[in-house]
């Protein structure tokens, strides 16, 4: 993934998958300067550093109510 999509991954109104080595992620920040994300586990809720180009889109999610 690019650092201009993970920028517009987390500004999105609409909840868009991603993910780093298979598993769900939350993007909190990136850092453009190192291309790192400050990411968060959706399973496991812990929180890393990766790098950015180790993200994964995996296209918009429907939440069903």
């Amino acid at each position: 993934m690019r650092a201009t999509r993970a920028e517009e991954i987390i500004k999105s109104p609409d909840i868009i998958g991603v993910q780093y080595r298979n598993n769900y992620v939350w993007i909190e920040d990136i850092d453009k300067g190192r291309n790192t994300a400050h990411v968060t586990y959706l399973e496991e809720r812990n929180t890393i550093h990766v790098d950015i180009d180790q993200l994964v889109e995996t296209g918009p999610i429907t939440v069903r109510h």
